[in-house]
């Protein structure tokens, strides 16, 4: 996490404090001049929230086929039940923790929340795809999202990073980066599941998840 511990909590980012430097000159209304460059805290941000949406997404073109593998049932109405299960999994973890860890990033800082959000989309997200059972499944997702709340601190984090005239742009970038996610996540997921990634190895979704946990190592 030092890679992005350096680009957003250190701030050592010459646009980083000119944008704090901006942000008070607009309020005293002075003339802020636009940034030169990218905000490098503001590209580790928005890589981070692409690795989130992807470990978010990729299962869902395959969590019927998940429900297969396991042998719960040959229905197809329940095949639907049981995916649905893996699908909100993640979602219902981040409802249950997204308000304490909201509190966590004001105590301890924003970049504290990414760090733990981005380990446990690697860590979990390898237990999902090895995972044995249906309920180890859904253990796994449900604590990938327990301990996730990138989201709602990379929304928190765009006044401290950006001047209020890049804010609007900011949070396009912030919404499209999760939506480029969205769509990469389910493309990968459907393109990889079921490709051996160990020969002798029973776990058709550990290669896209596997790839799901290298892209947010990457993120840290």
């Amino acid at each position: 996490g030092s890679a992005l511990r350096l680009a957003l909590g250190g701030l050592p980012c010459a646009t980083c404090s000119r944008s704090a430097a901006l942000a008070r000159m607009a309020e005293a209304g002075g003339a802020a001049p636009a940034l030169d460059r990218p905000c490098r805290a503001m590209v580790a941000l928005l890589i981070a929230l692409f690795a989130n949406a992807v470990a978010m997404a990729s299962p869902f073109p395959f969590a019927p086929f998940l429900v297969l593998h396991y042998g719960l049932t040959d229905d197809r109405a329940e095949i639907g039940y049981y995916g649905g299960f893996i699908l909100s999994a993640f979602m219902l973890g981040r409802a249950m923790s997204s308000y304490h860890l909201g509190l966590l990033s004001d105590k301890h800082g924003r970049v504290l929340v990414i760090e733990i959000g981005l380990l446990s989309c690697i860590i979990f997200q390898l237990l999902f795809g090895l995972a044995p059972t249906f309920g180890a499944a859904l253990a796994a997702r449900l604590l990938m999202g327990l301990f996730n709340g990138i989201i709602g601190v990379a929304k928190a984090m765009l006044p401290e990073l950006v001047t209020a005239a890049q804010q609007p742009r900011a949070m396009s970038a912030i919404s499209g980066m999760w939506g480029l996610g969205n769509v990469a996540g389910p493309a990968l997921g459907g393109l990889l599941y079921g490709v051996p990634l160990f020969a002798g190895v029973d776990a058709p979704a550990l290669l896209p998840t596997s790839l799901g946990a290298g892209l947010a190592l990457a993120a840290r």
